[in-house]
């Protein structure tokens, strides 16, 4: 009864509260509140960032580029790096205004007079010479409908006729008075703005008329809804000149003091830049930047909307963006850091023990649910839980409440537990709530109100859970520290662990919709498939660590705040998963470019993530309470990339395709960029050289590409980038471009190398046959004068003897009587002492090389085969081809050695009745072939290459590879024998020999 009259005091308080503050708002107010600063996203960049100070006038050309100019020359921006433009030189270095063409042209105007048109990186520019006037300032540069194009300056507008410039005075219903501003609009009417008022040239007409109201010298701009308005500088005040398009209700818009640049962006808000920074006005109300909040400096000089929806703001110190934010912060009074949230049925969300309801514009209304207490641990909420019947449960210090449409009452909580600290609240398929306190554990309520304690029993941990959610057919899933994950059911308790795929450490949520369960923890990010966890990794590594609150929307989308981020897991990705073992999916990070403050609370509060009844979601972090559209966002495409420069570092040069860098150009680097304005730390790239790359490099953010130890020749280059979804762009910018060889990499040099190479190799090869002749000249050489050396032995001592002998038998047998038989028998060994005498000195001649010297080959082996000639066996035939030679007397001994060797065999072993032996003189060799008719070498025998205790095989052989000739030997049982021998001519000819030895 008590927590009902608490409940309904409580809301009576609320609507006095709400009738108080209805009331106040009716009442003037006694003075104007301070604006506050732009809830925008704010970046700036000052001149130590490379940006231009006191620019003047801003431009995007239709490649993407933002460009700007003003007394120090023209500077452009790719979203990442500030330069000056440098690839032409600028008729002069103080520019007045930019003008940027759907065809891509970049007109010039400068301060002190004349003009200039930059098309695709070439320059016309224009001067007294071609029409204007001179050192006079050109203010405005724009075409008519026509295309014809219209400069205005202090002297008057002028407009370009072919190459040359024409003033434009009486006959185009114009005086010769300052005119500062053009504007085409998008029926293309050309507006031209000056001294002495507003003009207007309607498409296809030949004069200008004049604007009844006369507004000034200030800009001329058109709003989104068609109207086209004039800031009247002369006076402080903004003229509508036209009614807005299709009967849309007018904006009443205000503006006060002094304004240097007006702006009217593609929503329809008003920018307006000051010398204390830049307003922002909406229909919510205007808020104000100055340097104070940021602003990169004072004395605002030109406002710019790019074409992504960023505004751009030159200073006296730099340039300033500003772009939406895909959250909104939300106000609360509140620590953010331990707010726990919940959404209510219409829409608003529950902040802690605080109702944000929305209003008109976008405003949220906070109505907290009770007065703050005196103390702050009593109000401070840890667990907020709405259940499926719509009531709303808070948990905290102070105790227990549930909200049930109206009625707020206070639930006691155990006995004996006060100043307890939530960390979840559930309520199972029978409808009892459950309660998770940290130190004290988990309780169930019954439908008397009675509470039980339920950790270590019913196979329950014996520790309080971090977090619960029901699941799919009633199931009530708990999580736990220490890799643990509890599922309560009909058929009673199911515990996951890490054999079950629960690697998480302490997992601190819990989320179920439909038969979809995920789990959440300090190390990561799991979902349940059958009866086993599997672990969610990103593609770059990502863990999700330190989940703290995760949300399944109906398209299938997972959004996880977590300390390491708030993250959008795509349904595509996750189904990919879940069929792919071991696939690392593709994500989306929500941070600060997007917004977001700080990061999910670690332990308490829960939850920090909720999804509100109208589809926005709700964020805790530790900084803030934030919402946004998670439909409400696409990625921008992937913007193309532009090849800017190319070469050794500190000598880049324009990427032309078809350049050919210097020789020795191995070491490279090649700069590329991307247009991406907004965001251009979500882009990234990857790029790779055909011929030098076999997969593409990811560079990240990083925009040069670097390569050494390249050879001379032909290269193609590819670079792709990638939006914040981390999509590339269907299309790759290439880059064909050729390296000149140094003379070591000319194809003659390598050629000339080769040929010296191979020369080298000729040349070894000719010194060690040298070599090599020599040694066996010498050892043929030491043969010879070892025979004759014998030879002379022989003769002055052995046959001299025997001569002797002789001599001395043959004068005893001269005294014995002629009839005595012993005469004659001694004659008879005389006679055969002759024999052997004259058999000795043929020996002795054959040891003689000069005896050698006298017979060629022929006829060496004609006497040779005459002696080997068995009685009634058929002559050899012999044949001589080519020049006749003299041979080196022991290479002639060898060959004839060999030849007698293998006649012999012919006649001897294989009975052959025809024997032809064949002498071949050639310039580079001597040929021998003696062939026959036999019954052939056994295969055996040739196969071993002897005969069992005959030596004449091994020593044909040996004296063949003493010689260093080539022997083959081919024989065909019943068919006969061949030998061939061949010998180099280098060590066959004496001639040659010679020649050889004679140098030395």
């Amino acid at each position: 009864m008590a927590a009902a009259c608490n409940g309904n005091s409580t809301t009576l308080g609320r609507r006095l509260v709400r009738l108080l503050l209805w009331w106040a708002a009716l009442l003037p107010p006694a003075h104007a509140a301070t604006p506050g600063p732009i809830d925008l996203h704010h970046a700036g960049w000052t001149t130590r960032d490379g940006a231009p100070a006191m620019a003047m006038t801003m431009a995007q050309t239709s490649d993407g580029w933002l460009w700007f100019g003003g007394p120090n020359g023209l500077f452009r921006f790719d979203g990442a790096r500030f330069e000056r433009y440098a690839d032409l030189v600028l008729p002069a270095n103080s520019i007045s205004i930019l003008s940027a063409q759907p065809a891509g042209d970049l007109w010039i105007g400068y301060r002190f007079g004349g003009l200039s048109r930059l098309t695709q990186g070439k320059l016309r520019s224009y001067d007294e010479h071609d029409g204007l006037p001179r050192s006079v300032s050109v203010w405005g540069i724009e075409p008519d409908a026509s295309g014809r194009m219209w400069a205005a300056t202090p002297r008057g507008m002028f407009y370009l006729d072919g190459e040359r410039w024409h003033a434009a005075e009486a006959d185009w219903g114009l005086t010769r008075s300052t005119y500062k501003t053009l504007m085409r609009d998008r029926h293309g009417v050309l507006w031209v703005q000056g001294d002495d008022g507003i003009a207007t040239l309607a498409p296809g007409a030949s004069r200008f008329v004049r604007v009844p109201r006369q507004s000034g010298v200030g800009v001329v701009a058109e709003v989104p809804d068609g109207s086209v308005w004039s800031w009247d500088g002369q006076n402080n005040r903004l003229n509508r000149l036209t009614a807005p398009a299709d009967g849309v209700a007018p904006r009443r818009w205000q503006l006060h003091g002094e304004v240097g640049a007006v702006l009217f962006d593609r929503a329809g808000n008003l920018w307006a830049g000051r010398q204390d920074g830049v307003e922002y006005h909406t229909a919510r109300g205007t808020a104000v930047t100055g340097p104070q909040q940021g602003l990169t400096g004072g004395a605002v000089t030109a406002l710019l909307e790019d074409r992504e929806g960023n505004v751009w703001v030159t200073t006296a110190n730099g340039v300033d963006r500003f772009r939406a934010k895909r959250l909104t912060r939300i106000p609360v009074t509140e620590h953010p850091g331990r707010l726990p949230i919940a959404a209510d049925s219409q829409g608003g969300m529950w902040a802690g023990r605080t109702h944000l309801e929305r209003q008109e514009h976008g405003n949220f209304a906070a109505s907290p649910l009770w007065p703050a207490a005196a103390s702050y641990w009593t109000d401070q909420i840890h667990c907020a839980y709405l259940d499926p019947d719509g009531v709303l449960w808070l948990g905290g210090f102070g105790g227990l409440w549930r909200k049930d449409g109206e009625r707020v009452s206070r639930v006691a909580l155990p006995d004996g537990l006060n100043a307890v600290q939530f960390s979840a609240i559930a309520r199972d398929r029978q409808g009892r709530l459950w309660i998770s306190l940290l130190l004290f554990g988990i309780f169930r309520q019954d439908e008397h109100g009675s509470w039980t304690r339920m950790d270590g029993s019913n196979g329950l941990p014996e520790a309080p859970a971090r977090a619960m959610a029901p699941g799919p057919g009633g199931d009530l899933w708990l999580a736990y520290p220490r890799n643990r994950v509890v599922r309560q059911s009909g058929q009673g308790w199911r515990v996951y662990g890490p054999a079950d795929g629960v690697q998480l450490g302490a997992v601190l949520a819990i989320h179920a919709r439909g038969d979809h369960v995920w789990a959440g923890g300090e190390n990561g990010l799991a979902r349940r498939q059958g009866e086993r966890f599997i672990t969610v990794t990103g593609n770059d590594g990502q863990t999700f660590s330190g989940v703290n609150t995760m949300v399944e929307l109906a398209n299938g989308d997972l959004w996880i705040n977590a300390v390491s981020g708030l993250f959008r897991l795509p349904a595509a990705e996750i189904a990919t998963l879940l069929n792919t073992p071991g696939y690392r999916l593709r994500y989306e990070r929500i941070d600060s470019l997007d917004g977001l403050e700080g990061t999910a609370p670690f332990l308490a509060p829960t939850p920090t993530l909720a999804r509100a009844t109208n589809g926005y979601l709700w964020v805790t972090t530790t900084t803030g309470l934030f919402r946004f559209d998670p439909a409400g966002h696409a990625a921008r495409p992937a913007p193309p990339v532009i090849i800017r420069k190319l070469g050794a570092a500190g000598q880049l040069r324009p990427a032309v395709p078809g350049t050919r860098l210097p020789p020795g150009s191995g070491s490279l680097q090649i700069e590329y960029t991307a247009m991406a304005l907004g965001m251009p730390e979500r882009v990234r790239f990857r790029y790779r050289m055909d011929g030098v790359d076999t997969r593409w490099q990811e560079a990240g953010r990083r925009r040069t590409a670097y390569y050494s130890n390249l050879d001379a020749g032909s290269y193609h280059f590819q670079v792709q980038a990638a939006n914040e979804a981390g999509e590339w762009d269907k299309g790759v910018s290439t880059l064909d471009f050729e390296i000149e060889p140094t003379v070591t990499q000319t194809w003659w040099f390598k050629c000339l190398c080769a040929l010296a190479v191979l020369a080298a190799c000729w040349l070894a090869y000719r010194l060690r046959l040298r070599r090599m002749t020599a040694q066996l000249t010498a050892r043929m050489q030491e043969r010879l004068d070892e025979r004759e050396r014998i030879a002379r032995e022989l003769h002055d001592t052995l046959l001299q003897s025997v001569q002797g002998l002789i001599l001395h038998v043959h004068a005893a047998a001269m005294r014995l009587p002629e009839p005595e038989p012993a005469r004659e028998l001694i004659e008879q060994a005389l006679q055969r002492a002759d024999d052997v005498l004259h058999e000795g000195r043929d020996r002795v001649r054959d040891l003689r090389s000069n005896d050698h010297c006298e017979q060629d080959l022929a006829e060496v082996l004609a006497a040779a085969a005459c002696r080997a000639q068995p009685p009634g066996a058929m002559p050899m035939r012999l044949r001589v081809e080519g020049t006749v030679r003299a041979l080196h007397p022991a290479a002639q001994e060898e060959v004839l050695a060999i030849a007698r060797e293998a006649i012999v065999n012919a006649y001897r072993h294989a009975q052959a009745t025809l024997i032809e032996t064949q002498v071949i003189y050639s310039a580079r060799e001597l040929r021998l072939v003696v062939r026959d008719n036999g019954g052939g070498i056994p295969a055996e025998v040739l196969d071993s290459g002897e005969r069992e205790d005959h030596w004449g095989m091994p020593g044909i052989r040996e004296r063949a590879k003493r010689l260093k000739a080539r022997l083959q030997v081919r024989s065909e049982p019943g068919a006969g024998t061949e030998w061939v021998l061949t010998l180099p001519g280098r060590v066959a000819y004496a001639d040659q020999l010679k020649r050889r030895k004679s140098p030395g």
